[in-house]
């Protein structure tokens, strides 16, 4: 039995009431009034930049009412067996099939719809399928990676996954954008046969409207002139295209007629302007990092909705952090930072064939002293804020270009929760791990290139006086860990501690700042990748600089 049949499928009218819309000061929508009936395909079209996608993420509760760019006004009923229930924010149990998917890629198709799942408004009562069942329904391999998908996959995907979230409206957002003809009319049965088997509401947003309007139960037009949503009636559909130029696209009837201006004012004004637009950019950016700093004792506090899966988003950034790759290049860093010390430290030594009988043993406590308390922790912090704080702005950047972020709002998931939260986790426990990987490795290494160079002395003799500076007192409880065990309980390692601390929060919180910036392009992905490296390294030296005045 399909699920259109069964006897506890809500069945509601939206009405959209007095909407208003602006977007960068310009009005997209003013007092606009319409109904969505239940259980049907509407369609809604109207010409570029007239606001359809804003409309729909108004709907889906991603934009705020007061954002800095977009601001709306307005009220969503539904209607139900004869009664009303209002809402003055936007409509309750909303899911959006994006444009670009905006699939979770580091979990596949089955947890993908589990996650769905696991955050439905009404918990109380047992999903309807099972994530495996509802990839059946729909056609979708379980056993596939997401990137190996295919388009139509991933759309089915998409699908299912807001299924499972059980909304009560489904909005698409440009469905069949970039795909051929066949392909259109593909996804326009599957957006028909959803509807048809599920029975949920369903609002697309197209400019493929040809490809739709034979599948659509009412066909909106966005009225670019009179702000409004008009519905077409059939016998009008034909002639839509002429309905769509007469309501279509102002964008041109909003710039300024072009002017006669000498080269030199030219050349002028576009300084002056790139000066104004930098420095509007820098402070906005300046702003923007400050309440984020304010922000981040509020967004960090480790509240989550399903712990089940901030475990697993903090499995997923502690292997980001942490993994091999990141062991490793800690390790050469250690095995350069430990070799150079010794060798150069004991080859450079001044008066070196009367010096080294008496200072040698003092020198190797040096040294040790000094890649334990200094050498190593500088180096290891300032390479896991640029290796590892790009690789995490680079992972929440893809996210917020790729609809991800958008995704977790219409699921009801607060972002800091799943990224902000597990990303502090993740570098909280990895960059103590990672330091005392490079501290391990440089001073194996160091051992290493003291035997080598005076075999005649011993292995003993360096163990003896490396360690000398940075061994426990006897009485502490540390004094039963040798060796690599000092890093954690030696001499000092409250100071270490506060650096890998201080380091790791300030480079977590840099790198979700900047990954969870506005991104319009890849390029803006990019950017916020070199800003965070910039960021982090910066922050991570002024950290040392202002401890070691502490600690020394």
């Amino acid at each position: 039995m399909d699920e259109a049949t069964t006897p506890n499928h809500r069945q509601a009218d939206l009405r959209i009431e007095n909407l208003n819309v602006t977007a960068g000061g310009n009005v997209l929508l003013r007092d606009a009034s319409v109904t969505l009936p239940h259980g049907k395909i509407t369609v809604l079209v109207g010409g570029s930049g007239a606001g359809k996608s804003v409309l729909l993420r108004v709907l889906a509760g991603i934009l705020p009412r007061d954002g800095e760019s977009i601001t709306w006004s307005g009220a969503f009923s539904f209607d139900r067996d004869s009664s009303a229930r209002s809402s003055s924010d936007r409509p309750q149990r909303t899911g959006i099939v994006f444009q670009q998917f905006a699939l979770f890629d580091e979990l596949n198709p089955v947890a993908n719809v589990q996650f769905a799942i696991d955050h439905r408004r009404d918990r109380h009562h047992p999903p309807r399928y099972r994530a495996m069942q509802w990839l059946e329904l729909l056609g979708v391999p379980s056993s596939t990676h997401v990137a190996a998908l295919s388009g139509g996959q991933k759309q089915r995907l998409a699908i299912a996954r807001t299924l499972a979230a059980d909304p009560e409206i489904i909005l698409y957002d440009e469905p069949t954008s970039g795909l051929d003809a066949a392909s259109g009319r593909r996804v326009a049965e599957l957006i028909r046969e959803t509807q048809r088997r599920f029975g949920r509401t369903s609002l697309v947003v197209t400019h493929d409207y040809e490809t739709l309007l034979g599948f659509a139960d009412q066909v909106l037009l966005l009225d670019s002139h009179t702000h409004c949503i008009r519905p077409v009636p059939t016998e009008q559909r034909d002639g839509l295209a002429d309905l769509m130029d007469t309501a279509g696209d102002v964008s041109a009837d909003r710039q300024s007629p072009p002017t006669s201006v000498p080269p030199q004012r030219v050349w002028g004004a576009n300084v002056l302007g790139w000066l104004a637009e930098s420095a509007k950019r820098f402070l906005t950016a300046t702003g923007d990092t400050l309440i984020a700093v304010a922000r981040l004792p509020i967004d960090a506090f480790p509240i989550v909705p399903r712990p089940r899966w901030a475990a697993r988003f903090l499995g997923h950034y502690l292997r980001l952090i942490g993994g091999p790759s990141a062991c490793v290049y800690l390790i050469i860093a250690g095995l350069i930072t430990g070799f150079t010390t010794t060798y150069f430290t004991l080859r450079f030594l001044p008066f070196r064939l009367y010096t080294q009988p008496l200072l040698i043993d003092e020198m190797l406590a040096s040294i040790g002293f000094a890649l334990y308390r200094i050498l190593v922790p500088v180096l290891a912090t300032v390479l896991i804020a640029a290796r590892c704080g790009a690789a995490v702005a680079a992972d929440v950047g893809v996210k917020q270009y790729g609809g991800q972020i958008d995704a977790l709002r219409t699921l009801g998931v607060r972002p800091p929760a799943y990224l902000l939260v597990p990303i502090l986790g993740g570098f909280l426990i990895a960059t103590p791990i990672l330091e005392w990987i490079a501290f391990t490795a440089s001073h194996w290494i160091s051992r290493f290139t003291f035997l080598v160079t005076y075999p005649e002395i011993g292995i003993h003799f360096w163990h003896q006086h490396f360690f000398r500076a940075i061994t426990p007192k006897p009485d502490s409880f540390a004094a039963a860990f040798p060796d690599g065990g000092l890093f954690l309980f030696g001499q000092g390692w409250a100071w270490v501690l506060l650096k890998n601390s201080a380091c790791g929060i300030g480079t977590a919180a840099i790198a979700y700042h900047s990954g969870m910036s506005p991104k319009q392009s890849a390029g803006d992905v990019s950017a916020a990748i070199t800003s965070t490296v910039l960021w982090t390294t910066l922050y991570v030296l002024i950290v040392h600089f202002v401890i070691a005045l502490m600690e020394f």
